[in-house]
């Protein structure tokens, strides 16, 4: 008999990003294959809220009422699987408000929120049977929040820590509050390395008796160790996010002074940077520093991709100054590539061993530069199959054993947690796609989060906007767009909102226009914001019935940020659209499941759309 286990995760890989997370998603399918689990993950789709909107609760509560009458109405809460994630490792995809601005994290408004929405999903699962293990990735926010699913079901709570910022949290009272509720709940809190665990007892010294290391879990079986055939001779390679937390400013002057002594070496850097403004930054420092053309920058690729990168290259190089684990490392050598990295925490200790490549300094681009050179220098002295052998210890296989037993071990110790059939208390049931009206005010961030959404499932959306001039920005494809610009300009004017106050010639033609302007403004509740939505909500629903995109059929809605939710809420109140319960990931999650079930090619097309490997610890 296997045991039922929820996953509870705000990093996880969906269509958006499909690196963030990537080492929860590798654990939960070692789970899954083990078959002593089966694993549910519950992650989450975050609407953010401005300030104003996030204080009026009419608003604030539409993704949990959302959530709710969908888990009633419907049965296709959870999908069979992720998009570009492993068929039997089924997912539900949770709304949840979050709220903008410093001040409401402050608060600890991101862990409530997501409490909240796992409490809706407890009155789903609550009605099956079986007994089983939550489990947490990271302490705050997800482990805080899952304390109240785990009190609902009476099933006991596990927690991993992968985070370096715990210390900061620990600093904010309400998110120190949330993090010590579930240090104490939890029956096991896990470290993923020896360096973060010593950094946990420092911070919570109650910890001490609960806390484990068990290490992330490395799918080795996706990385084959070759020798030199084949490979760049001068290739350095870097796989992760490019961020300067990561060492990406280290790195390229590393680079720098390699090509001074080595002319030839090149640096490809696979991932990607956080904004578009951050990318800019990296090209113009390799511009100055005069390696623009040594330096090819990558976009993502799935697992296949980065296997084939690691056995293409000569070296990898890290430069990051500070991890918690460093999973990209132990694939490279997984593949039979030494590693240059620097002394950063997490599994550093690995590469004590000089036949694996060398460690040095934190913050020394020259001492960097240096061991590169001389790794490159004795490159063909690397034993592939010794390489790989350092990374046995932390095979997928052999961590999901090590928490297999651990789940047995804390239900032995749980006799209070109901008895049951050992059937999962889940179901993955699913309804036919059908039309999808996507709302999304904010042109931009709709452009951001459809780009990476396949073409087939662009085709059945229509996308409702109040963009204009940024509709190019909207990827090519979409079955159908329908701006608002004009109908919400028209709304405003009525409502007696013209923008900018202007002088008093601009103020008299106002009024001239529109008399009742000034007073309707006093009047409204929440002030020219209230307004603003109001003339967003009725400007949009207007545009969107003129359209005739609502004409003979009843779309699926999916909604963008907070201000779509109310947007759609007159569509919804009005049965003109079916609310589903998640958003555009939960969506791409249950295409992908559905290609799956129709035919084996299209799980050849979604398995090729695996997720990259973009360590996020």
């Amino acid at each position: 008999m296997s045991t039922p286990l929820i996953i509870v995760a705000s990093w996880y890989p969906g269509v958006d990003d499909p690196g963030r997370g990537r080492f929860v998603a590798d654990q939960a399918e070692a789970l899954q294959r083990s078959g002593r689990v089966r694993p549910l993950v519950a992650s989450f789709e975050l609407a953010p809220f401005d300030k104003d909107l996030a204080s009026r609760p009419e608003y604030f509560t539409i993704p949990q009422r959302r959530l709710q009458r969908a888990l009633t109405d419907r049965g296709d809460a959870v999908s069979p699987q992720a998009y570009g994630g492993q068929a039997g490792v089924p997912i539900t995809r949770l709304p949840v408000a979050e709220p903008t601005g410093g001040s409401a994290l402050a608060a600890g408004l991101d862990s409530e929120n997501r409490a909240r929405t796992l409490e809706s999903l407890a009155g789903l699962l609550s009605r099956g049977s079986g007994r089983g293990v939550i489990h947490a990735h990271t302490g705050y926010p997800d482990g805080a929040a899952a304390v109240a699913l785990s009190r609902e079901l009476g099933w006991p709570l596990v927690v991993t820590e992968h985070a370096s910022f715990v210390a900061r949290q620990m600093r904010q009272p309400a998110q120190r509050r949330g993090y010590l509720a579930a240090v104490r709940h939890a029956s096991r809190f896990i470290a993923v390395s020896e360096v973060l665990a010593g950094e946990l007892r420092a911070s919570i010294p109650e910890l001490e008796s609960k806390l484990r290391v068990v290490p992330n879990a490395i799918p080795i079986d996706d990385f084959t160790p070759t020798g030199l055939d084949g490979r760049e001779p001068d290739e350095l390679l870097f796989v992760g996010y490019r961020k300067e937390r990561k060492g990406m400013v280290i790195l390229l002057n590393a680079v720098a002074d390699v090509l001074e002594q080595r002319p030839g070496v090149t640096l490809r850097l696979i991932g990607r940077s956080s904004t578009e403004g951050e990318e800019e930054r990296w090209h113009e420092l390799a511009a100055e520093l005069g390696i623009a053309g040594s330096v090819h920058f990558d976009g993502p690729t799935d697992r296949a991709g980065v296997a084939a990168a690691m056995v293409r290259t000569s070296v990898f190089v890290h430069a990051s100054p500070r991890e918690t684990f460093g999973i990209a490392t132990l694939e490279a050598l997984a593949s039979g590539t030494p590693v240059v990295a620097t002394r950063s925490g997490g599994i550093s200790f690995v590469l004590e061993d000089p036949a694996l490549g060398e460690l040095v300094p934190p913050q020394d681009s020259r001492a960097l530069a240096r061991a590169i050179l001389r790794t490159l220098n004795r490159r063909a002295d690397f034993d592939p199959a010794h390489l790989r052998r350092a990374v046995e210890p932390f095979a997928a296989s052999t961590v999901a054993g090590r928490l297999a037993d651990l789940y047995e071990e804390i239900l032995a110790e749980s006799p209070t947690a109901a008895a049951g059939s050992g059937a999962a208390p889940w179901k993955t049931t699913q309804q036919p796609m059908v039309k999808v009206l996507v709302v999304g005010h904010d042109t931009r961030r709709t452009a951001q989060l459809l780009r990476s959404v396949p073409s087939e499932l662009l085709a059945r959306m229509t996308v409702l906007t109040r963009g204009d001039s940024d509709l190019h920005e909207l990827p090519p494809g979409i079955g159908r767009t329908v701006s608002a610009a004009r109908e919400v300009a028209s709304e405003l004017r009525r409502l007696g909102v013209h923008g900018p106050r202007g002088g008093l010639k601009h103020r008299l033609m106002r009024f001239a226009r529109n008399p009742l302007g000034p007073l309707l403004r006093r009047l409204a509740g929440g002030g020219l914001s209230e307004l603003r939505r109001q003339a967003a909500r009725d400007g949009m629903g207007a545009a969107l019935r003129s359209s005739g995109a609502l004409d003979g059929h009843t779309p699926e809605v999916v909604c963008v940020d907070g201000l779509d939710y109310a947007i759609a809420e007159p569509l919804v109140a009005a049965g003109a659209v079916q609310p589903v319960p998640g958003g555009v990931l939960w969506l791409a999650d249950r295409w992908a499941s559905a290609q799956v079930e129709e035919s084996p090619s299209r799980s050849r097309m979604v398995e090729a759309s695996r997720s990259p490997t973009i360590p996020q610890s």
